[in-house]
């Protein structure tokens, strides 16, 4: 009887993830073709496919999304590894979680933030040059952020992407024999580069394959950087179809439901594109040209790389050091480089306006994590006995990540409509649990499936059943790998903006949207003291998490 209620359960999850998905993608593929009964549209056409390819500068919005996408996840994955064979079995290593947890907490659109305080005329940038040397007292009458390749764009997906590629290398270097690996090579006289491109690096991307997948997908189709990052005219596909379902045309949304359905095959191209690269650097002769390329005692490539993440590494330190100046500031005036006074009556101000935005953010993230931590724990209790049918079946949690976000909520407002709710507080939990629950399961499935069996018989030859022994063994041995999951999906939720834009539909909003709303139009005062509580807020959560694990759990092993 247990095994036929554990398989409608695992359906029934599997239906939770896989129902708005279908749904999803019916939302922007029927209007794409001109079928939307809710405006009286009954009859498929390739017309709109037309109409998509005439809009002006969409050939460069394709050309955008896919360069973008591709260049700033191939220079995040590289540059991550350089730096983690720089430090590998270093004092740093076994600290690098501290230190970028900063970086990993910050969304999405606060280190966009961050770069325009660097780089716009008024910025930090300028101020470091002016007037001793550009001889400007007032900011210059030209702009270098945005650009028109999207250069700024890749920069602040690199900076975004580094920590977080560091994070899961991380952890799957835990996975194997690394340090092992790694002495042998050297042992050889093999360089620290060549040890770790020929040996090391190979067993960890195959590790986080899939990872990587996830990152080229949302590199491509992101929309709050690209609306402070890329360019205007015109921007990403992203942008052109936020700008169609904007409009008040009726054909707008056919329109923008037409350019998401592109979207998805621009993605589907720059994955079959990366797998493509991946056959040709797997080929013996491109692994023949690389030895002869990367000799053994140069270290010139290294020293290279490594010069370049230093640079990098400087300038997320300085995004957070602009955006909290600008949330203290006071009089902070054209080309001073720092302001004359600080004060926290702004961060008061802006906290007493916005209380219960602030509340609102925390909470529903809170809320979203711990869902998708119980979803996950419940999956793992379920698929504990079909072991390797297990990843037949698991690819449907990740699913939501690679669709991009846009043409997803597109879809799926497109079937929220007629449901005419009020309040848009619970579909919008549910769906940003689709986004959350893949990384609460990257973190808590290894911990949950890791567990000695023995314990597992102890408690059950002591007459425990299965819910006992998950309450009372399995939670508590996991308890800070869990209190971690809970914090990450936490910063998950926290920084997504799509689903709040789209499913929130005005009635809901969180400090993210508020935050970009004043990137378009406050003042920078106003802009620091809110990207301030973007990156306090979060850290404060992982502080959280970190000091309870340290001091009030009892299970450490």
């Amino acid at each position: 009887m247990y095994s036929y209620l554990n398989k409608f359960l695992l359906v029934l999850l599997i239906a939770i993830i896989v129902t708005p998905i279908f749904f999803g993608i019916l939302g922007f593929l029927l209007p794409s073709f001109g079928y939307f009964p809710i405006l009286d549209k009954y009859e498929f056409s390739l017309n709109y496919f037309v109409i998509s390819s005439n809009i002006p500068g969409v050939s460069k919005s394709i050309f955008l999304s896919f360069f973008t996408g591709f260049v700033s996840t191939l220079l995040a994955l590289i540059l991550s590894q350089v730096i983690i064979l720089n430090i590998f079995e270093t004092k740093l290593y076994k600290l690098i979680k501290k230190i970028i947890a900063p970086l990993l907490a910050m969304p999405h659109v606060t280190m966009a933030i961050g770069l325009i305080f660097i780089f716009t005329p008024s910025g930090l940038f300028f101020r470091i040059f002016s007037p001793w040397l550009t001889g400007f007292e007032r900011p210059p009458n030209f702009f270098i952020i945005p650009d028109d390749y999207g250069f700024f764009l890749i920069l602040g997906l690199v900076l975004k992407e580094i920590p977080f590629f560091i994070l899961v290398s991380i952890s799957a270097i835990e996975q194997f024999s690394a340090k092992k690996i790694f002495n042998v090579g050297k042992s050889l006289q093999h360089s620290v580069l060549s040890v770790w491109c020929f040996l090391l690096f190979p067993l960890i991307y195959r590790r986080i394959r899939l990872i990587v997948f996830i990152v080229i997908a949302f590199t491509a189709s992101v929309v709050d950087m690209s609306l402070l990052l890329a360019p205007s005219t015109p921007s990403t596909l992203a942008i052109q179809i936020l700008q169609k379902y904007q409009a008040s045309e009726t054909n707008s949304l056919f329109i923008a439901s037409n350019l998401a359905l592109i979207q998805l095959l621009v993605i589907i191209i720059l994955i079959l594109f990366w797998v493509l690269i991946e056959k040709i650097v797997s080929h013996k002769l491109f692994f023949t040209i690389f030895v002869n390329c990367l000799t053994f005692k140069n270290n010139l490539i290294k020293n290279l790389t490594f010069i370049i993440v230093s640079i990098l590494f400087f300038l997320s330190l300085l995004v957070l050091i602009s955006s909290f100046l600008w949330s203290l500031a006071g009089d902070w005036y054209f080309p001073n480089f720092l302001p004359k006074t600080l004060d926290i009556q702004n961060l008061v101000e802006f906290f007493n306006e916005n209380k219960k935005i602030i509340f609102s953010s925390i909470v529903i993230s809170l809320i979203v994590s711990l869902l998708a931590c119980l979803f996950v724990i419940i999956w793992v209790e379920l698929t504990d006995g079909l072991k390797k049918k297990r990843q037949y079946i698991e690819w449907f949690i990740f699913l939501p990540l690679f669709i991009p976000q846009i043409s997803f909520l597109i879809g799926i407002q497109s079937f929220l409509i007629p449901l005419n709710f009020s309040d848009f507080l619970v579909p919008l939990i549910f769906v940003e649990l689709l986004y959350v629950i893949p990384y609460c399961f990257i973190i808590l499935v290894p911990s949950l499936r890791e567990i000695s069996k023995d314990f597992l018989k102890v408690a059950a030859s002591l007459g425990k059943n299965k819910f006992e022994i998950l309450i009372f063994i399995k939670i508590p041995m996991i308890m800070p790998t869990f209190l971690l999951s809970v914090a990450i999906g936490m910063l998950v939720s926290f920084a997504l903006y799509t689903p709040v834009y789209f499913i929130g539909a005005g009635r809901v909003t969180t400090l993210t949207v508020e935050a970009l709303n004043l990137a378009l139009s406050g003042s920078k005062q106003d802009l620091g003291v809110a990207t301030f509580f973007q990156i306090i807020i979060p850290i404060l959560i992982l502080l959280i998490v970190g000091w309870y694990n340290n001091n009030f759990l009892k299970w450490k092993f």
